[in-house]
């Protein structure tokens, strides 16, 4: 079983305002994140991360029945378009999100760590809303070839997320500390990392600032 962890509990200072209830496309950052990780194929659970205070902003985004591929230019090659939405999507309240992304890292893989059934775990954040199920399933597909491996997506050569994290490295994320993600512990193991190239290079274009809010719009057309 892999499961997908979206990264919802960032404070969002460069954009000055929640990125959470930001719409592209008629749908929010939160719902398209959701819709994403959730309608893997590969993906049989999803975690997503969020602070208490925005916990009303949660029930809202979570996605029913099916739900189309956001940007089909992500497709990575000899993959189908993937439209399936898992209808059981759990949130997790983050009382220490100030402590930095760690935080949220560390609570999401104790919950999931409790599964003896999860055999990895696949992180994300909510502010790259141009990314699909595809990309996930890319990820997932490098994972069955590379099992013991952490499988980082790949954007026209640069490294992003999200990235998938084998069970047998749930104890090194659990000792993050700190606003750090995954990336610390990349690091740390050079010889098991494997990276898959995405075709799109804008389906990880991360959102920080207005500015990227205005071009990710003028990408999807709206």
């Amino acid at each position: 079983m892999l499961a997908a962890v979206v990264i919802a509990s960032g404070f969002s200072r460069r954009m000055g305002r929640s990125k959470l209830d930001l719409e592209l496309g008629g749908r929010t950052f939160l719902h398209r994140a959701i819709v994403a990780a959730s309608g893997a194929k590969g993906v049989d659970r999803c975690l997503v991360v969020v602070r208490p205070e925005d916990e009303d902003k949660a029930g809202g985004a979570i996605p029913h029945g099916d739900s189309p591929a956001l940007n089909p230019r992500s497709l990575p090659a000899g993959l189908p378009a993937s439209t399936n939405v898992a209808p059981l999507v759990e949130f997790l309240l983050n009382p220490s999100a100030a402590d930095g992304q760690s935080a949220s890292i560390r609570l999401a893989v104790q919950r999931l760590a409790e599964d003896r059934g999860v055999e990895g775990a696949i992180f994300s954040v909510v502010d790259q809303p141009l990314l699909t199920p595809a990309v996930f399933d890319a990820l997932i597909e490098a994972s069955r070839q590379n099992p013991d491996s952490i499988c980082v997506s790949s954007y026209a050569g640069q490294r992003g997320n999200p990235a998938l994290f084998p069970r047998r490295f749930f104890s090194e994320l659990m000792e993050l500390t700190g606003d750090v993600g995954g990336r610390d512990v990349i690091r740390r193991h050079p010889d098991d990392v494997r990276e898959v190239a995405m075709a799109d290079p804008n389906a990880g274009r991360d959102v920080d600032t207005w500015e990227d809010y205005l071009e990710a719009q003028r990408l999807v057309g709206s």
